[in-house]
């Protein structure tokens, strides 16, 4: 049984909500980014109205205020499922912009992970390279990466947690060839220790606990690459 409880809405989701239910009463095959238009929100806004009135979609939403019969799920979404629609309702655009331009500041980038965050790494040199005109190099190993860095390097470090492997002796050899370091990390750690002259934290939303650093997604690192990708492509 579906029991609708609006006083969990904020005044703004209560005015979008009573629009929204008389359009689809109307016009069942209203879309949610329409919806959105009319109501001069995001789209993001109309779907969590619409999680916070008890439907897993806008679908449900449609048919339950055009009075048809609503196709129910049997099982909710996964938790990384939700974790993942937290950050993309939260997602801050600066970061992108701050990444950019310093990005922008070197003509050779290296992009350094392990593991799971190797493979983030070969893919984000790909979009990278196919955006730019850099000299852009991935690798996973040290010794590799301490032989190529120079004044004039970016020298980019994936990590999910920071807890995988221990990066500084990396950072300190790459410091003495007077090369920068940027420390991407999906999960907030304590970095006030760390050698790098950039550090960004991507989410506040974190893996389970459970999960080894190998174990974890690295979901999160690829939509940060392709708005990456996206805005340096549109010339940003």
């Amino acid at each position: 049984m579906l029991r609708l409880d609006t006083d969990k809405l904020t005044k703004l989701e209560k005015e979008v909500h009573g629009k929204v239910s008389g359009l689809v009463a109307e016009n069942d095959r209203l879309k949610i980014i329409e919806a959105a238009e009319i109501c001069e929100v995001s789209p993001s806004k109309v779907s969590t109205l619409v999680r916070k009135l008890g439907f897993s979609n806008f679908k449900q939403y449609k048919l339950y205020f055009s009075g048809q019969q609503v196709e129910w799920e049997s099982e909710k979404r996964t938790e990384e499922i939700e974790r993942l629609m937290l950050f993309l309702e939260n997602f801050d655009k600066q970061i992108v912009d701050d990444f950019v331009s310093i990005y922008h500041k070197f003509n050779k980038i290296i992009i350094y992970g392990l593991g799971p965050s190797f493979i983030s790494a070969e893919y984000f040199a790909y979009k990278l390279d196919i955006v730019s005109d850099k000299k852009i190099k991935v690798t996973h190993s040290e010794d590799y990466a301490e032989q190529m860095v120079d004044e004039d390097t970016l020298l980019i470090v994936l990590s999910v947690t920071g807890k995988f492997s221990s990066f500084e002796t990396l950072f300190q050899k790459t410091k003495e060839k007077n090369a920068e370091i940027m420390l991407i990390l999906e999960e907030y750690v304590n970095t006030q220790h760390s050698l790098a002259d950039y550090v960004f934290h991507l989410s506040k939303f974190n893996q389970s606990d459970e999960l080894l650093p190998f174990e974890k997604t690295r979901t999160i690192f690829f939509i940060f690459m392709e708005e990456i990708a996206a805005r340096l492509r549109q010339g940003g």
